[in-house]
């Protein structure tokens, strides 16, 4: 019985880690963001030659 209830322990924690929240950086528009900034630091392009996101 305690196997049991220790393994579905497990597999709650695990489930309720997995649904969390995603970090903006990995969000659909953080990487937009971060690629436009990225563009603009080390691409050698200006804002003015890129759309902003």
């Amino acid at each position: 019985m305690k196997k049991t209830a220790v393994i579905v322990m497990v597999i709650f924690a695990f489930l309720i880690s997995a649904c969390g929240q995603k970090p903006y950086y990995k969000t659909k528009a953080g990487k937009k963001k971060q690629k436009y900034y990225n563009d603009i630091q080390y691409g050698g392009k200006r804002a003015s030659e890129m759309q902003r996101p």
